[in-house]
């Protein structure tokens, strides 16, 4: 028994989805996170993504700088870190449920400026609240906990800007040589 072959010269053209059909097929593909499911899954990685940085600045400044935290000890630094990632992720969650039913942005991608500005302001604030929050009732005087929060805020939120940047740089100069004829 012989199967029949489709006709190959056939002279269909090639029909292009609306963005209305992508829209659809790429809901059934991929469906939209709950926003539970984003709120826990906000709240975890910034957790995830804030403890060790925050150790690491409070270890380091208590190692070299002791002074700057009244001499603590590194259990101390790690349960510093540890309560203000908590406030951090919790500050997360909350975002989250104020943005809705607002869906996730693509990196960004398509965000205006001013809510891009809006976001870094957000964040650098909640940042310097977290550690003040954390590092008040330790006792730490405000010259010390402004030093601690410069340095958190360097670290979480400046270099990370930095290393992508300088990543990107590099990519595209990578895929420009790749791209340049050689003689």
């Amino acid at each position: 028994m012989s199967h029949p072959t489709p006709d190959t010269r056939s002279a269909r053209k090639l029909v292009w989805a609306s963005d209305e059909v992508i829209g659809r097929i790429a809901q059934q593909v991929q469906p939209e996170v709950s926003l539970p499911r984003r709120t826990v899954l906000a709240a975890t990685t910034a957790f995830v993504f804030t403890w060790p940085p925050a150790f690491i600045v409070f270890a380091a400044t208590t190692i070299a700088a002791p002074s700057v935290t009244d001499d603590a000890s590194l259990g101390t630094a790690a349960l510093w870190a540890l309560q203000f990632a908590i406030l951090i992720a919790i500050g997360a969650a909350v975002t989250t449920l104020g943005r809705g039913a607002a869906k996730l942005d693509t990196a960004g991608s398509d965000m205006p400026t001013g809510g891009i500005l809006r976001r870094v302001v957000t964040h650098v604030l909640l940042t310097c609240l977290s550690a003040c929050l954390v590092l008040a009732p330790q006792g730490l005087s405000v010259s010390q906990i402004a030093l601690l929060t410069v340095v958190l805020l360097v670290v979480l939120h400046l270099l990370p800007v930095i290393v992508a940047r300088l990543l990107q740089r590099l990519r595209r100069h990578r895929q420009a040589s790749l791209s340049d004829p050689v003689p």
